[in-house]
Order: structure tokens, then C-alpha cells, then sequence
């Protein structure tokens, strides 16, 4: 089948580009920030989004096997695949209950049968060891820990789901985080304005703005909202026409311009290895990096370009018919606070975090050096990205996946504990994960790896701790050292409020304050 897909529209299957051209929104598949060029011969996925031109796709796949069938069956077959956990309190309450009643049959028993004891002192023996048969510190030193750790972290912004999800996430060794919308904002924004030629900053903006001001590509959004923000004007425009995958044109007051990839000012003619560069009382800007041997020039090709895009940043030109006017970089930023938080989670000891995205290596790699991961992988499809953390499970001690799209989804499911953005998340993200973070604040995630491993810890000194107690105790009960007030008092109704004191430790624990370092 053939199928029109026109401008705003969803892409209904997989399938290659016959005839058109456009730039396609991947953000739900492939979770790329920056929509992807798409010319005849290229490859398009079921759930994407046309975002300009005009395209006639060959579908290559049944409705049942396209992208984003598949992506639900992943999520449907993670999901089934994952076991409930047993837990041990509830295994060895089935055996612990009845031998300590028995034993306390016994003692009240058989002394007084086989060795003449004392009937009315040995069933006090018995009574005792029947109220330290009760199991109530040790049945509930895990649930009062669960119910502490869950309510202090609704508390700080943090959703779990379930008592498992906080066990498991304290025992993961490995980290696993979408970029795009997880340690990215999702959000274009201009980072870098290069003027060339005698032209502002100010006068690169108002053209670009103007230029970008009929176009519905996200880079042309993100650059008027920067330049609304500089307050800085718009001009007039007319004669507007959109270069599909290659940039716009338009009068601007009536002299003609353009905007768009720099391959898009070779083929106008222009000469990107030696532009002029802006300078300030005869010292070029600082803005200005990449100097070539000619004085106050710059090599747009080797050096400035190159150097932005190895950045994670896409570059956009705008100029004249006469001359290339500045260089706007724009590019998804970094979330604050995003690079103290993977800091702040090895030094609790996480061993390893590595960045998972569907977008391209380059930026890939850029945001990577800039956050400190340990390893990044891009250009992953959804299926992809969950034979990722199917190897980081094998290979580390439990992982935990973090993420926000529908893409992620299958992840999510697939990890030991799945963690969705909630603010940013998507209705899928959400349903599928574990925790969400309810405020898109990465400095929860140390603080929530922090309040799982410390709810572990204080579930195992609970448990001990009874047992340990209720054991000693009941040792002492055929000697006579143990009266039955103290096996009240201490080995009941003291260990039940020493459980639930210490499962309220939890509370103490608070996120770190990272978003501004």
C-alpha cells in the first residue's frame, strides 16, 4: 500500500519514502529532540509525526508488526514476564508460628509428664513461650518499613508503587537514563548567537526571528521565543518560502534572505571557509573561535560549525544573497542540577550509569561528556534500548531504567525497577514504571537510590533484630530467667514499637539540593 501522509499528520505505518520530502518528528519512537530530514528511499515509523512537507510512503509492515505495535507488545510481555517476589517474612512466618507453639507445648508438657516438675510453673513457662510465639515485630518490621519509606518519599515528590519497587531500586547496581526529555529538558533552545560580518547579535536575531516567524519547524519556535525574550523586533515579511529539509526564504523590508543548514548556503554559492567575523574595537568576539590564517575570519566548515555541532547543537545560518549575516546554535539543554545528580549517585555507590537515546551519536556523545556518564549508546530504536538493560541486568546486580516517552516504555518494563518523569512523562511512561518522579527533578534520584538502600538496611536490622530477641528470649523461658511481664514487654510489645521507631528513621532523609550546582 501507498499512503499520503501531508503536513501535522501521524505516519499510521512503518514504511519508505516514495515521493516528498518533509522533516518527521521521532521524538515518540526514537525520543530525537530535533525532527529528522526525510527524502525519498528513507525510512519513516508508525506514530511519528509529519511536520511540514507533503510525503507518499510505501508501508513495508503489517498493522500488527509496525513500530508501535511492537512497542506494546514489549511493554505487555516485560510486564507478564516479571515475577512477584516472595517475600521472606511471609515464607518463614509459615514455619515460625507453629514450632514455637509446639515448643511451647512441650515445655509445658513434658517436664511435669516425665520429670515430676512443677505443673503450675512449667504452663507459666508455656504461656510465656506462647506470647513470644506471637510474631507481631517480626510480621510487620518489613510492611512499617515499606509504609515509612513510601510516605516519606510522596512527601518529597517521589511516587513508588509498591513496597517491591522500593526494595528493589535500593539494590540495583546499574543505572540506565533516556536523554531527550530525562537528562535533556526536551525543549529547544538558542545557546549560541555568532555574528559575522559587521552584524549584531541584535541584527542576527531580528532576521532570523523574521525569517522563522512563518515556518513551522521547532528550531524557527525556539528561535523567535529567544528573540521575543531579547526583545528584539521583527521585520517585515514577504515572499516566504519554505526549502523542505534545507532552510527558508523571505523579503525581509524587502531585501531577500535566508536561513537554514549550512549545506543549504553551498549550493547558493557561498564560500563558508572564510567569513568575515564581527569584531569589537578591532579584537574578535569572543564568540568568534575558530580563527583561520586570514586576520578577523573565520572557517565556518573546519572550525565554528563543527566545533557547535560537536556540542550536541544544531547550527542554522542566516545571511543575504551578499553575505552570511551570524551562526544561531540551537540545542535540547541540559536539566539543572542533572550532572551533580549522576555525581551525587556514584558517590552512593551506584557502579555504573550509562545514557540510552535514540538520537544521533554526536549529540549523543556530547551530552554524555557533559553529565559524566559512565557510557552513552545512541540511535536506539525501543527494541533496542530493552536488549540494553536485558545486558546490563546480566552483566550488573539489578538496573533501574529512566525515561519519559512511549518510546521508553518497554524499558521501563523490562528493568528491575522502572522510573518515569512525571511531569514530562508520557500517560504510557507512567503507566508502565515503577516510581515517577512528580516534579521532573533529577536531584530526586539520589535522594530516592538513598531512601531505597536505607529502607533495605532497616528492613534487615528489624528482621534480625526480633528474631535475634524473640530467640534469646525464648531460650530462657525453660531455665526460668525469662518472667512472663518481660516476655510482654520486651519480647512483644517492646520489639512491635522498636520496629516501627526505627522503620521511622526513614523520614529523616531528605533530597539534596542540586539544582543549582
Amino acid at each position: 500500500d501507498v499512503v499520503v501522509v501531508r503536513p501535522g499528520e501521524k505516519i499510521p505505518m512503518d514504511g519508505e519514502v516514495l515521493d516528498g520530502e518533509s522533516a518527521v518528528n521521532q521524538a515518540p519512537i526514537t525520543g530525537e529532540s530535533v525532527p529528522v530530514d526525510k527524502t525519498p528511499g528513507d525510512e519513516v515509523y508508525a506514530g511519528t509525526i509529519n511536520e511540514q512537507g507533503y510525503l507518499e510512503i510505501e508501508v513495508t509492515s503489517e498493522a500488527g508488526d509496525n513500530t508501535l505495535s511492537r512497542i506494546v507488545q514489549m511493554v505487555e510481555d516485560a510486564q507478564s514476564n516479571k515475577t512477584e517476589r516472595e517475600q521472606f517474612v511471609e515464607r518463614f512466618s509459615s514455619y515460625y508460628t507453629p514450632v514455637v507453639v509446639g515448643f511451647a507445648v512441650l515445655v509445658a508438657v513434658v517436664p511435669p509428664l516425665l520429670f515430676g516438675a512443677s505443673w503450675p510453673t512449667f504452663i507459666v513457662y508455656g504461656l510465656t513461650l506462647l506470647v513470644l510465639a506471637c510474631p507481631c515485630a517480626f510480621v510487620i518490621s518489613t510492611p512499617v518499613s515499606v509504609v515509612s519509606g513510601i510516605t516519606s518519599a510522596a512527601k518529597n515528590g517521589v511516587l513508588i508503587k509498591g513496597g517491591n519497587h522500593l526494595e528493589a531500586m535500593g539494590a540495583v547496581d546499574a543505572i540506565a537514563m533516556d536523554k531527550t526529555g530525562t537528562i535533556t529538558k526536551g525543549e529547544l533552545t538558542v545557546t549560541d548567537v555568532v555574528p559575522l560580518n559587521d552584524n549584531s547579535e541584535d541584527d542576527v536575531l531580528r532576521c532570523a526571528r523574521g525569517l522563522e516567524s512563518r515556518s513551522e519547524h521547532p528550531i524557527g519556535d525556539a528561535i523567535i521565543e529567544f528573540a521575543e525574550e531579547s526583545d528584539i523586533g521583527a521585520p517585515t515579511v514577504d515572499d516566504f518560502d519554505s526549502i523542505t529539509g534545507k532552510g527558508v526564504e523571505a523579503s525581509l523590508d524587502g531585501k531577500k534572505h535566508y536561513a537554514g543548514k549550512p549545506g543549504f548556503f553551498e549550493e547558493l554559492g557561498f564560500n563558508l571557509e572564510h567569513v568575515h567575523a564581527t569584531t569589537d574595537g578591532g579584537v574578535v568576539t569572543t564568540k568568534s573561535q575558530q580563527m583561520c590564517e586570514r586576520n578577523n575570519c573565520l572557517d565556518l566548515l573546519e572550525g565554528t560549525v563543527p566545533e557547535l555541532q560537536s556540542q550536541g547543537k544544531t547550527v542554522v545560518l542566516v545571511g543575504t544573497e551578499d553575505e552570511i549575516e551570524g551562526v544561531i546554535a540551537v540545542a535540547d539543554e541540559i536539566r539543572p542540577g542533572a550532572k551533580a545528580a549522576i555525581q551525587r549517585l556514584h558517590d552512593l555507590g551506584v557502579e555504573h550509569i550509562v545514557m540510552l537515546t535514540g538520537d544521533n551519536e554526536r549529540t549523543a556523545r556530547a551530552i554524555a561528556e557533559e553529565v559524566g556518564v559512565d557510557e552513552f549508546r545512541a540511535e536506539l530504536l525501543p527494541d533496542e534500548k530493552v536488549e540494553a538493560i536485558k545486558e546490563l541486568d546480566e552483566q550488573y546486580d539489578g538496573v533501574a531504567m529512566i525515561g519519559d516517552g512511549v518510546n521508553d516504555a518497554p524499558a521501563l518494563a523490562t528493568a528491575t525497577v522502572g522510573i518515569a518523569m512525571g511531569a514530562a512523562g508520557t500517560d504510557t511512561a507512567l503507566e508502565t514504571a515503577d516510581i515517577a518522579l512528580m516534579s521532573d527533578d533529577l536531584s530526586k534520584l539520589p535522594y530516592l537510590y538513598e531512601l531505597s538502600h536505607d529502607a533495605n538496611s532497616v528492613i534487615r536490622q528489624n528482621i534480625w533484630t526480633s528474631l535475634g530477641a524473640k530467640g534469646l528470649l525464648a531460650l530462657g523461658v525453660p531455665f526460668g530467667l525469662v518472667p512472663i511481664w518481660a516476655a510482654v514487654l520486651i519480647g512483644d510489645a517492646g520489639m512491635t514499637l522498636g520496629v516501627t521507631g526505627n522503620a521511622m528513621r526513614l523520614s529523616r532523609i531528605k533530597p539534596d539540593s542540586l539544582l543549582n550546582e
